[in-house]
């Protein structure tokens, strides 16, 4: 939430003959719909800088018709299918109204990508009545709220367990999220352990989320000034891509604003301010986009031509045995031996194993 203007954000095992083999096709999706929102509030200028102030106030636009133009282009979307809410429209309330309708909108089979550009940190909020620290995101208003924790009790901003609640509800085989959002990787951890929650109301679909910035980074502005520099990238790629899949076109924007961003920042008259500055430097100039996509939903959304499907929709009805633990278990045995072989004390306890060089991801918290 930095008045600086470069820390705002705008924000083969089953090949057995393969030459007999024609790359395997996923079939389309019945309806794929796009739900793209951004919130540029009148509050929010860039002191000393009247240029760069209204710059920024056009850019959510910008940066709706960029993200429009681009999967129209690359997904053949029909008008019909493409819903925008900017500004005035992308209050808390007309958010969540989107989300209701878009709801209302989609099938089972069908496909949503939903886009949100506002400004947004990792902040103190109040979630459901209880105070957490999460990723909030600034929707529109017209006055600035003096106090950012009573914004979200009040509704006004949405914490992005939230945004998370709302897109539970959206029952769509295929969801991509895609946040424009300074610090947005810092709500990673409510899709992640939040997943198999999802999946536990026998949801059969799959989910991706792109972040287009990390916790602790900025999202930023491309130089002119007029639209979010991931976006711009992305956008771009989907216009221009004649095959591949979304993988690909997601991969290369994030590597290029990384690396336009760091240039940017390393250039002779941003020296001073930018690069001799670290705080500054490493929250406005290390731009990374990351996406949380566990089951290759990204890999699967083709662009043009022929690329080669994962096999999600060959695996994606399998129910493994369900082992129940008797009461007296240790659920969590399994771990012991990353742990040292530590038992609960029996005298011929085996001794402890060798550290393995790959280890479980850990501790598990159920965000």
């Amino acid at each position: 939430m930095s008045v600086i203007r470069s820390v705002v954000t705008a924000l083969g095992a089953a090949c057995v003959i393969a030459l007999a083999m024609a790359p395997a096709v996923l079939a389309a999706p019945k309806k794929t719909h796009l739900l793209a929102m951004g919130g540029c509030p009148p509050w929010k200028v860039i002191e000393g800088d009247p240029e760069a102030t209204r710059q920024m106030k056009e850019s959510c636009q910008n940066d709706v018709n960029a993200i429009v133009a681009g999967f129209k282009k690359a997904l053949a979307l029909d008008d019909a299918n493409i819903m925008t809410r900017v500004d005035e429209q992308a209050t808390a309330q007309g958010v969540r109204k989107a989300f209701v309708e878009l709801d209302e909108r989609e099938k089972s089979g069908d496909r949503v990508i939903i886009y949100m550009n506002f400004h947004g940190g990792n902040i103190d909020a109040n979630y459901n009545g209880y105070d957490i620290e999460d990723e909030v995101l600034a929707m529109y208003t017209a006055v600035e709220p003096k106090d950012f924790r009573q914004a979200t009790i009040n509704g006004d901003w949405l914490t992005m367990k939230a945004v998370r609640d709302l897109t539970n509800e959206i029952e769509a085989e295929e969801i991509v999220l895609i946040f424009e959002v300074c610090e947005v990787a810092a709500g990673y951890k409510n899709f992640r352990y939040n997943f198999s929650r999802r999946n536990q109301r026998d949801w059969k679909g799959r989910e991706a989320v792109i972040f287009t910035s990390r916790g602790d980074q900025a999202a930023t502005f491309n130089e002119d000034g007029t639209l979010a520099l991931f976006t711009e990238l992305f956008s771009k790629g989907l216009e221009t891509a004649k095959s591949g899949n979304l993988r690909d076109i997601f991969e290369q924007a994030a590597i290029d604003t990384h690396r336009s961003r760091r240039a940017t920042c390393m250039k002779e008259e941003n020296l001073e301010n930018l690069f001799d500055n670290r705080w500054v430097y490493l929250d406005a100039c290390t731009q990374l986009p990351s996406a949380f996509d566990p089951y290759g939903l990204l890999d699967d959304i083709h662009v043009g031509g022929d690329t080669i499907a994962s096999r999600w929709h060959d695996l994606k009805d399998r129910k493994p045995p369900q082992k129940t633990p008797a009461r007296e278990e240790d659920p969590f045995a399994w771990a012991k031996d990353y742990m040292g072989g530590q038992t609960s004390g029996a005298v011929n306890a085996a001794p402890p194993m060798q550290m393995p060089t790959m280890q479980p991801a850990g501790p598990y918290y159920p965000y």
